[in-house]
């Protein structure tokens, strides 16, 4: 148990759904950083865009393994959304997985908690505005809210918490020489 919340029993295998650009990988970053100390010899998969693989490989990180998102209404807009038989494969791949707990990190819900719900987890985790499904865990979707924030309450229902960077706790943890790791820095 982190924090009052428990962790899911019996997690080898979590996909995190983060399919956007740069930016939006970094912001995240805190909250998957959290869910690797929570689940340390789970293989955590980030459902992203093609660039993802080659940014992260060989990298250090909290990252074990990259699959691409088809291009989906509300998930990955970058390009015209995929052929609904090539989204059905995919989906079928992920179920094959067996994910045991997947994370939304994307947003309200609206489009994408569906799309979590799709891959089959045993558990699932995400944000929720009003017009958007449940997942097993959420947190409501708060627009004004700092997305690092946001994102580390969401992790917090799986029992994922570090340090907060904007508690003195938090930042004396992202001192140099503080140990710990820094949640706000790969």
């Amino acid at each position: 148990m982190r924090d009052g919340v428990e962790l899911v029993e019996g997690v080898h295998k979590l996909a995190v759904l983060r399919a956007n650009a740069i930016g939006d990988y970094l912001v995240r970053l805190p909250a998957i950083q959290a869910l690797r100390a929570a689940y340390p010899a789970a293989e955590l998969v980030l459902l992203g865009t093609g660039w993802h693989a080659g940014f992260l490989a060989g990298r250090p990180g909290p990252v074990d393994r990259c699959l691409a998102v088809p291009p989906t209404v509300g998930v990955r807009d970058d390009r015209p959304p995929a052929p609904a038989a090539e989204v059905e494969r995919f989906f079928a791949r992920m179920r094959a997985e067996r994910f045991d707990l997947a994370v939304q990190l994307q947003g309200g819900g609206r489009h994408t908690n569906p799309f979590v719900c799709r891959l089959g987890a045993r558990v699932t985790a995400g944000s929720r505005a009003p017009d958007a499904p449940a997942l097993d865990r959420t947190v409501p979707y708060t627009g004004h809210q700092h997305e690092i924030h946001r994102f580390l309450e969401v992790v917090s229902q799986v029992g994922a918490a570090p340090g907060d960077p904007g508690t003195a706790a938090g930042r004396d943890r992202c001192r140099p020489g503080r140990g710990g790791g820094c949640p706000c820095r790969g």
